[in-house]
């Protein structure tokens, strides 16, 4: 709506247009004050001819509830007629329109004594009404160059009614453009919303421990029908039978559980003692207001939806504690989820107090743009949570992987340690020193990262083959090639498990046991490693087995080729031979 804040004011039930520049000037709000003829529907000839007296000069957009005659307030039932005189400095036959969004419940919209725009069917009492809710863009031509807008409306489905909304006029082009820009924004925004409900719900499927993800799918949902019933209605346009009262419901109903998801989704986020107990109360009351909602015609529940604002508004506060306590301890989510909160909530004053025209701005609505932009940091909040999750559960596969110390081992070392400790006290105290190195790594859960510096997998590793040493004495002998940078990271856990995996299977089944060569390389770009032995070798069917997860002793090697395809695309080479060795080769790229 360009330039709208150079529109002219209606003044006592008048606009005049006679300095009005469509092209630029845009289009006009005909918000100001109309003629208001209580209990009357009159038509073009009545008001032209019949010499009627306005009740009063209402003011436009306002439900006529808040209008005072004779006093007295008036009931939110009843039907009326508006009018307004334009005044135009256009030739007859000028092509105009008009964008309308809704009356209350039913109306009827002319041009002078023509009917351009209609929604159901107005009448002076309840049987006879028919209500609808449809906006639309009309299309007219003027008659001469002062034409009446005329709206007959009738109200017997709400608890307020009258001229609640907005009228635009405008040249066909500019009302066109504006009707399709109107759409195109609400239709990219719904997409978007539906869009990241499927992803999360597909999250929320595959991982069901995700709640969060469901809540915020569901949330997604409400929230595009909301915005569409109350902007251009482009998914109900799809239901044309679909009544008024329907309408009404739904409306009302989404209300109640957008605050109910959006607290379901942020407890999810950010739990605590405060939140557990919004999530208990809040759908107690929800569901009493819903069976109101379904029990109670539209026109006694209508009237009390600054209740249903209040529970709302309450329901929103707590979503706002909640994420505030999620943010005090320390959660860098919680501050990103209440900049979201803020941008939206700011957008949402903006378009209220610009579609009350108590503010004039060249920026229009922005609520889609603070939408889309809540919407899109609520993406980024769980993209990380997901990335945590998975970085959790492969942590805690390690961590389980770490725990598994095979207890004959343990055995074997201990006894290995007291029966040397009878002869060689010194070197008896020397593999006590590895054995508690080797448990130290073993049950090291303090970081549960995937990557370590490589000089702790070789103290793991040096740790392990010393007491197998201790153990298997000259049946085992072990040659090393590395690098002198140690400080690379690599992944935890793949070097060791390599190493005893070619000490139980490869070299030990050999009466005289064997030989392994561990031997690590520094390239321009990646870390390459090599563990040989010198054993039994494998069948190819063997081998091929192992990452079939087939071959029981070859678990181990298929976690670490699956561990090393996620995170560098490339798992384990094995190159075997039975009777002459075992070859595993594997890389980490450097960068």
């Amino acid at each position: 709506m360009d330039n709208e804040n150079e529109s002219p004011s209606i003044q006592h039930g008048v606009l005049d247009l006679s300095n009005w520049n469509e092209k630029q000037n845009g289009l006009i709000s005909l918000c100001g004050e109309w003629e208001f003829y209580w209990q009357k529907l009159l038509s073009h000839d009545d008001l032209t001819y019949a010499n009627i007296k306005p009740d009063l000069l209402s003011k436009v957009p306002e439900v006529w509830n808040n209008y005072r005659i004779d006093g007295k307030s008036l009931p939110g039932q009843g039907y009326a007629t508006y009018r307004l005189h334009v005044i135009t400095g256009l030739p007859a036959g000028t092509g105009l329109g008009l964008k309308a969004y809704s009356f209350s419940s039913a109306y009827s919209l002319y041009i002078d004594g023509e009917l351009v725009a209609a929604n159901g069917k107005v009448s002076t009492d309840r049987s006879g009404e028919t209500g609808e809710y449809r906006p639309q863009a009309v299309y007219f031509k003027t008659t001469a160059k002062e034409f009446d807008i005329i709206v007959q409306v009738s109200n017997f489905n709400y608890a307020r009614g009258g001229f609640w909304n907005n009228l635009y006029l405008g040249s066909p082009k500019a009302i066109a453009l504006f009707n399709d820009h109107s759409t195109a924004e609400e239709t990219f925004i719904i997409g978007v919303l539906v869009i990241t409900a499927a992803l999360f719900l597909t999250v929320f499927i595959l991982v069901r421990s995700q709640k969060y993800s469901l809540y915020f799918a569901l949330l997604c949902l409400i929230i595009a029908i909301v915005l569409d019933m109350a902007g251009q209605f482009a998914l109900f346009s799809y239901f044309p039978g679909i009544s008024l009262k329907l309408v009404i419901f739904i409306w009302y109903s989404s209300f109640l559980w957008v605050a109910y998801f959006a607290l379901l989704y942020f407890h999810e986020l950010y739990r605590s003692r405060f939140s557990l107990i919004s999530v208990r109360i809040y759908p107690v009351v929800a569901a009493l207001f819903q069976i109101i909602f379904i029990f109670t015609d539209t026109a006694f529940y209508t009237q009390y939806v600054y209740l249903l604002d209040y529970f709302v508004i309450t329901g929103a506060i707590c979503s706002l504690i909640i994420v505030l306590i999620g943010a005090k301890k320390n959660n860098r989510a919680g501050w990103i989820n209440i900049t979201s909160m803020g941008i939206l909530l700011i957008s949402y004053v903006h378009d209220d107090l610009y579609w009350t025209n108590i503010i004039q701005s060249s920026f229009g609505e922005t609520i889609y743009i603070g939408l889309f932009l809540f919407i899109f940091l609520q993406i980024v909040i769980q993209a990380r949570r997901i990335r945590e999750y998975y970085d959790q559960k492969a942590a805690a596969e390690l961590a389980f992987l770490q725990a598994q110390i095979k207890p004959h081992f343990l055995y074997n070392a201990i006894n290995t340690f007291v029966s040397i400790s009878c002869y060689d006290v010194e070197q008896a105290k020397r593999l006590l020193i590895d054995f508690s190195n080797y448990l130290r790594h073993s049950f090291d859960f303090k970081d549960l990262s995937q990557l370590t510096p490589l000089k702790n997998e070789l103290e793991f590793v040096k740790a392990y083959l010393e007491i197998e040493k201790a153990r298997f004495e000259e049946r085992i002998e072990v040659v090393y090639y590395l690098p002198d940078d140690v400080e690379t990271r690599v992944p935890i856990l793949v070097l060791q498990p390599i190493v005893e995996n070619a000490v139980v299977h490869g070299i030990l089944p050999k009466d005289e046991g064997g030989r392994i060569e561990i031997r690590i390389e520094r390239g321009e770009t990646a870390l390459h490693f090599m563990v040989k032995d010198n054993g039994v070798g494998m069948e190819p069917e063997t081998k091929d087995n192992i990452f079939r997860r087939k071959f029981g002793s070859g678990v181990g090697l298929l976690n670490i080729d699956s561990r090393l395809k996620k995170l560098y695309g490339k798992g384990l080479q094995i190159n075997s031979t039975q009777g002459y060795g075992t070859e595993i080769t594997w890389c980490i790229p450097l960068k």
